[in-house]
């Protein structure tokens, strides 16, 4: 909390506050005189000296009214809570705050999360830049209407392992599967084992121009009644929401989990996928899970169709 006066302003009161001191030590001896001719009450004469007599000429310097500790001030078992939070999934302020309300029934404002941070010197999740990115697309409000898919190169112990990745663009569902390599035929596995996974029909599978996206893997899907769009060559922007979700693997996952072996993995990456889908509060979803925005959208095409009807 800053002082009404500058730092300037209270050095010079503080050296008015020594002068009347001073005359008093040096010239009147005698404390009633001193009070009258400065025009101040015996009390605060007092006040001034045994404050200089403990602090020196800084006791003398004006003070903040109040008490010394607000007595709103956030409870020490919700900031150690604030802190817990934070190292362990290294969220956001917006995500944090969401976070707490929802499964721990602790309101916060975000500016007293700031401060809660800011005072226990807490790094910010990201430096990054903003960058701005293309221009952005309507949100899709059908699950299934289009799915997003890439995979996620991974060095471990054992060797190159990669992730595949297929994320519902209307709800943020997701699908996440390990594989020993990168090819058309772990591709086409991928994609029937997303089709027995999501809670939805997909219509539309949309990819990069990576070779294990081949002319095979277009003409499984097309057999299997799903469309499949290749985004524009050198704009991985187009696929956004998966390259985005991948970051948030990174942040998330592989930085806070150790694993040894191809199993442990996979079995850990199937808990991170469960707390991704019904558990993680998203802020593009305002504050929901994609596992909530998908019953949402699920009831409100059922109330359309009832409608119609």
């Amino acid at each position: 909390m800053r002082s009404s006066i500058g730092d300037r302003e209270r050095a010079q009161r503080a050296t008015a506050r020594l002068r009347v001191l001073q005359h008093y030590e040096r010239v009147s001896r005698n404390i009633s005189r001193t009070c009258r001719f400065f025009g101040i009450s015996r009390t605060l004469f007092y006040e001034w000296r045994r404050r200089y007599q403990r602090e020196g000429l800084e006791g003398l310097k004006p003070r903040l009214p109040g008490p010394r500790v607000s007595p709103f001030r956030t409870p020490p078992h919700i900031e150690a809570l604030v802190l817990r939070v934070r190292q362990d999934r290294q969220y956001g302020v917006p995500r944090l705050r969401l976070f707490l309300r929802r499964y721990h029934a602790v309101s916060l404002s975000m500016p007293t999360i700031r401060r809660i941070l800011r005072e226990h010197l807490v790094p910010r999740v990201s430096q990054k830049r903003y960058r701005p990115g293309p221009k952005r697309r309507p949100e899709l409000h059908i699950p299934g209407q289009s799915v997003q898919v890439d995979l996620k190169h991974l060095k471990t112990q054992a060797g190159r392992l990669y992730q595949f990745t297929a994320i519902d663009e209307a709800t943020r569902y997701r699908v996440l599967k390990i594989y020993d390599h990168n090819s058309i035929q772990s591709a086409i596995q991928f994609i029937n084992e997303v089709r027995q996974a999501f809670p939805v029909a997909i219509r539309r599978i949309q990819t990069d121009n990576g070779s294990e996206w081949g002319t095979d893997f277009t003409w499984h899907l097309h057999d299997l009644g799903i469309a499949h769009r290749h985004i524009p060559p050198g704009c991985p922007e187009s696929n956004g929401k998966v390259e985005r979700s991948h970051r948030t693997d990174e942040s998330e996952f592989y930085r806070r989990v150790t694993f040894r072996t191809r199993s442990e993995l996979v079995r850990k990456l199937r808990a991170w996928e469960h707390e991704y889908n019904h558990r993680r509060l998203h802020l593009a979803l305002g504050g929901k899970t994609p596992a909530e925005r998908l019953a949402e959208l699920r009831i409100s095409s059922a109330a359309g169709v009832l409608r119609s009807a």
